[in-house]
């Protein structure tokens, strides 16, 4: 009885062992989980999204050492948590913070420039090009290359490039001209084979027919054009992405067949059509 007396001290001894935990999180997205207990702080990184995410961490700190060497890109599978790294401190007075930076995608991912795509909507139909690359509306920085088509809500979106679909909203039914309605837009994100990201937004409400997962191919209906989010009006937002090492998004310019033969960025005002039609 002395010994099983003595074990079960032990056993809630360590029980009682403080460890203290803190949880970050960005758009529910990326979290920043710290442990901190016996001088030593460690820090997890997860990803609550379907997608490959690349994280950048920077520390400042005082009195205390990081095991591995600081900034730090990470890239996060899936769904994914992982320990990252840990501080360690003595006796002296210490401290440190931290903040960080990601973005949907892989930054190590090398975009095929030689992938031809096909235009987003239906063999037959042609859509005006209300804004293409450097357009001073918001086809600027991050979205340089973007594309704009001028189509009435309810027209299908056919994937420009076969994918996995990483990432999907259809819940909302708001938008309009103020940058208040930004994260208010529709979409529906491929991951494509060379890591890149193929994204269609201001969907229609309700208006995706994949879920999360799905492997599509080029030409497939993925859903509907719509107007919600930061919009002037209805019209399908294509844009082709990347990331860096840093965390910060960034688009490349997407080659796509027409009549008039392949073209990066189609001229606004013009009606580019299929090749074969």
């Amino acid at each position: 009885m002395k010994m099983c007396f003595t074990l079960l001290t032990i056993l809630v001894f360590l029980q009682l062992t403080p460890l203290y935990a803190n949880i970050q999180c960005s758009k529910e997205t990326i979290c920043i989980e710290t442990q901190e207990k016996d001088k030593t702080v460690r820090f997890y990184a997860i990803n609550k999204k379907n997608h490959k995410t690349t994280l950048h961490i920077s520390v400042q700190k005082s009195n205390i050492k990081a095991s591995h060497p600081l900034p730090m890109t990470v890239v996060l599978e899936a769904k994914e948590k992982r320990f990252i790294f840990s501080l360690h401190h003595g006796e002296k007075a210490w401290r440190y913070n931290y903040s960080f930076k990601w973005a949907r995608g892989n930054y190590r991912a090398v975009h095929d420039s030689d992938y031809v795509y096909a235009l987003p909507y239906a063999k037959g139909d042609k859509f005006k090009i209300a804004q293409s690359c450097n357009g001073s509306f918001s086809h600027f920085g991050y979205s340089q290359y973007a594309i704009d088509f001028l189509m009435p809500i309810n027209t299908p979106i056919h994937a420009a490039r076969e994918g996995k679909v990483v990432d999907l909203k259809y819940d909302s039914d708001v938008g309009g001209k103020s940058k208040s309605y930004i994260d208010d837009a529709n979409y529906v994100i491929l991951e494509h084979n060379d890591g890149t990201l193929g994204e269609y937004f201001h969907l229609k409400p309700k208006g995706t027919t994949v879920t999360l997962g799905e492997v599509v191919n080029k030409g497939d209906v993925i859903g509907y054009s719509g107007n919600t989010g930061y919009t002037d009006g209805p019209h399908l937002h294509f844009v082709l992405k990347s990331v860096d090492k840093y965390g910060k998004s960034f688009s490349v310019p997407s080659k796509f067949s027409t009549q008039e033969g392949i073209m990066s960025c189609p001229k606004e005002n013009t009606f580019p059509q299929h090749y074969n039609f």
